[in-house]
């Protein structure tokens, strides 16, 4: 996978030479969830803490959009806090790679009669693999750490807004919902999930930073040859 990943950048990379593209690098925090995974009230409270670190590739498409390719790490799953008694709890601990590809679109609009100019929103889909999972704690349902639990491929929908502080810093507020499980719908010796619309699904909110570079092929920035 390691190297399907870094073939599919190099790739990536090679189709845009010939276009003005940007680098960088993201990194931040983010809570996730597994959508019926809550074995006590069965709600989705994001307790899961867990990071995201990444490479970036952005290429403008005209003044106000662009395209915007990923590879990151990130850290996915779901915890349920131990109860008053300090029984089940229990955190399953799913680490992806994956790759965002993103339709960026800038907005402008007034608040309080002064433009705000400073918005993107962005959406698209992301494909992942899993490369680690554990599953840790203590609870009534028999959870295990298999491989027969788990879906390897990860495939969401994404959506989010950026705040631009400069042209090459800007924050990410982003949202993925994922359309594969990533409990399988047979999974064994597993009686908690009764599987209805996005049960089993990775569901994660990440709040992360990302500093773009200079662009290449452009003025100001340095010319591909």
């Amino acid at each position: 996978m390691k190297h399907k990943t870094f073939l599919l950048f190099l790739l990536v990379v090679n189709l845009m030479q010939a276009q003005r593209f940007r680098v960088g690098f993201t990194g931040g925090l983010c809570v996730t969830d597994i959508d019926g995974a809550d074995t006590r009230d069965s709600d989705n409270d994001f307790h899961k803490p867990g990071f995201t670190v990444g490479g970036i590739l952005n290429m403008p498409l005209n003044e106000k959009r662009s395209f915007q390719f990923e590879i990151n790490y990130i850290q996915k799953g779901s915890t349920m806090p131990p109860d008053s008694l300090n029984n089940g709890y229990y955190k399953i601990a799913l680490d992806y790679v994956e790759m965002p590809f993103l339709i960026k679109q800038r907005v402008k609009f007034n608040l309080r009669k002064k433009p705000v100019t400073q918005l993107d929103l962005e959406g698209g889909v992301s494909v992942g693999r899993m490369i680690r999972h554990n599953v840790t704690g203590s609870t009534n349902y028999g959870i295990i750490s298999s491989d027969n639990l788990f879906n390897k491929t990860d495939l969401s929908l994404l959506f989010g807004a950026d705040y631009n502080f400069s042209k090459n810093f800007y924050f990410c507020v982003r949202y993925s919902n994922s359309v594969i499980p990533s409990i399988k719908r047979n999974a064994p010796n597993l009686n908690f999930i009764t599987y209805t619309f996005n049960r089993g699904n990775n569901m994660v909110w990440q709040f992360s930073f990302k500093f773009l570079f200079s662009s290449v092929g452009e003025k100001g920035g340095k010319k591909l040859e």
